[in-house]
């Protein structure tokens, strides 16, 4: 990443480049800020907003990548790092243009049309698209929240929990909203563009070995799109049938503990009872021998076993609490004189 450009520069700022469009690439993770996240980044954006000396906010690193086969005249960037921020920034953007919508106001000079010209859409009139392209499973529904679509059949909860959120926020009698606009203002990034020749799932993968771990989840989706040979967006591919199925069904719980990586946990710690672990990171380990030994190298098996199980642990909530806490039991490490089938069999 030696030619990398780096800058700091406000949030606002880099949501509203000119005829640009956010596209989320397929080794993501889906959208999964919960209510206390959206609430803390809240309470920051209103403290900042009250300060009198201009105090800033930092909000951390946007990692992106200009995508060489963009066609058209909207240039489509591949955020690396930072969609969980930028995808709640973005909701709290509609929330606020519903608001000056319902109200019949402006903030700053700003009307609702503005706010989603230059921050929630790209293009004009008629042929204007959302600036954030999500992942297939939550694109719909934020296309269909900044106007830009229509809403699905089966919309993302978590979008539209997170949506209504802060708008239920701006509608309390004490709701100051110039104060929160003051606040937007001052929220700031690193925004970091890659160097042409710089791979972006390689970057991703090696954000690890920059202490930003990546969990059981990131490397099993990798791992799957590894195995789609680079084309996870075909119908009949893995990450279509078998990955985005389980991070939907995990993602629409929305059940306080449980994401994708836990409930992998605790599908692998009931499946190898008698497996000794030293600790978490030795859990993709077992996976890999799952894959090799109970499922004959058959990944879009192991899939269908893990989606099924995890089916069963968001609807039964005594198995769910007795499986988690199971699960946190075996990966918390275990002596060192057991030797860890990990260790015995490989990786």
């Amino acid at each position: 990443m030696i030619g990398m450009q780096i800058r700091q520069e406000s949030l606002l700022g880099f949501m509203g480049q000119n005829d640009v469009r956010f596209d989320i690439p397929v080794f993501q993770r889906v959208y999964s800020w919960n209510a206390r996240q959206c609430e803390e980044l809240w309470d920051d954006i209103m403290r900042i907003g009250l300060a009198d000396d201009g105090e800033t906010h930092f909000m951390g690193m946007l990692l992106y990548a200009v995508d060489a086969q963009g066609r058209g005249e909207i240039e489509q960037l591949d955020v690396i790092d930072g969609q969980q921020r930028l995808t709640t920034a973005t909701l709290l953007l509609c929330a606020l243009a519903r608001y000056l919508e319902e109200g019949g106001c402006e903030v700053g000079g700003i009307s609702a049309d503005d706010l989603r010209s230059c921050y929630l859409r790209s293009g004009k009139g008629c042929s204007s698209v959302g600036k954030l392209v999500l992942s297939d499973m939550d694109r719909e529904t934020l296309f269909a929240l900044v106007g830009a679509g229509d809403m699905p059949e089966e919309p993302a909860g978590r979008l539209i929990e997170n949506l209504e959120l802060f708008h239920g926020r701006m509608v309390q009698p004490d709701f100051d909203i110039e104060r929160l606009w003051r606040g937007l203002q001052r929220l700031e990034v690193a925004s970091v563009l890659l160097a042409p020749e710089d791979s972006p799932q390689l970057v991703f993968e090696s954000l690890n070995s920059k202490g930003m771990a990546l969990s059981l989840a990131d490397r099993l989706r990798n791992l799957v799109v590894v195995t789609d040979d680079g084309n996870p967006a075909s119908e009949e591919s893995l990450f279509e049938t078998r990955w985005l199925p389980l991070e939907r069904i995990v993602a629409d719980a929305g059940i306080e503990g449980l994401d994708v990586t836990t409930a992998l946990e605790a599908w692998l710690a009931g499946s190898h009872r008698g497996t000794r672990i030293f600790n978490r990171s030795e859990v993709y380990g077992v996976l890999k021998s799952h894959l090799r030994d109970a499922c004959g190298n058959d990944l879009g098996r192991l899939l269908s076993d893990a989606l099924a199980y995890v089916r069963q642990l968001i609807e039964n909530d005594t198995m769910r609490e007795e499986a988690l806490e199971n699960a946190n039991r075996w990966t918390a490490g275990k002596p060192k004189d057991l030797i860890s089938e990990y260790k015995m069999f490989g990786d």
